[in-house]
């Protein structure tokens, strides 16, 4: 494994390689704006949510690599204190990189994408109306990180107005992932798309056995890997009848290895304790 001391390594260099490692990233369509109420619109995919009691929602808009200066974002939310989180789905990815394109301060990133402003009620900026998912909301506190070219700054908003629509919703009031079909960021110039990555993994509500409860023989498998492992200590309990036969642990691990890689834990129980 190679290693990187961030006290060497050049920013453009830790750049590319933290945005390559932490992937993929959700993009958010961020719009603001100034005094005078010229609107902004930047994507950003240093972007998340945190909490629900206030909600809020956090993005980081970096100061100019090149000039060092805070870039429009930035400086209409420290005016305003006011702006609006509109999700990127797959039906706008194109548009992004119109939104994010260098323009002069005062120049209106919605005309130049194409996309629509939908009026928002508690904020001034507009949402993106072809967005299925926006958030109003308002600065909470902006944390700055240097203060030099390229550093970052923590804009934490608090969430007070959502709108969902309503083509992305399941009949139990939630949003289907295959439906609001969001893209994520990569390293460079690469994306994905969630929907088409879609796998379920359950959710504990109880506590879990955990690899350590696994019989000695399954840990130290040369056959089933860790990803095996943590699919057979999903389980609240260890089934107590697993046999002690070594001759049969290459073909019953192999069997059981087949099974979890079809997500089905209990045929490879099975397997593994049927021999």
């Amino acid at each position: 494994m190679r290693t990187f001391d961030l006290d060497i390594v050049s920013h453009p260099e830790i750049h590319r390689l933290l945005v390559g490692g932490v992937a993929p990233r959700p993009i958010a369509l961020v719009a603001t704006t100034d005094k005078a109420g010229h609107v902004n619109l930047s994507p950003f995919s240093f972007f998340n949510v945190f909490g629900v009691n206030p909600a809020v929602v956090c993005f980081s808009p970096a100061y100019s690599g090149r000039t060092g200066k805070a870039k429009d974002t930035m400086l209409n939310l420290l005016d305003t204190r006011e702006c609006t989180v509109s999700v990127v789905n797959f039906n706008i990815v194109h548009q992004i990189s119109l939104a994010s394109a260098p323009y002069e301060r005062g120049v209106d990133e919605f005309v130049k994408s194409g996309l629509t402003k939908l009026p928002s009620v508690k904020v001034a900026p507009p949402g993106v109306a072809e967005s299925p998912f926006v958030m109003e909301a308002k600065l909470l506190q902006h944390v700055e990180f240097g203060g030099e070219p390229g550093s970052a700054n923590m804009m934490i908003c608090e969430i007070v107005m959502l709108h969902v629509s309503d083509s992305v919703m399941n009949e139990s009031g939630g949003i289907d992932p295959r439906l609001i079909d969001q893209v994520a960021r990569l390293g460079g110039p690469y994306y994905t798309r969630a929907r088409d990555g879609l796998f379920v993994l359950p959710q504990p509500g109880q506590i879990l056995a955990g690899i350590d409860s696994l019989p000695e023989e399954l840990r130290n498998s040369p056959i089933l890997t860790g990803k095996h492992l943590a699919q057979l200590a999903s389980l609240p309990a260890i089934p107590e009848d697993y046999p002690s036969n070594p001759s049969t642990v290459q073909t019953r691990h192999k069997k059981a290895a087949l099974f979890l890689e079809q997500g089905d834990v209990s045929a490879a129980w099975t397997a593994l304790i049927g021999e």
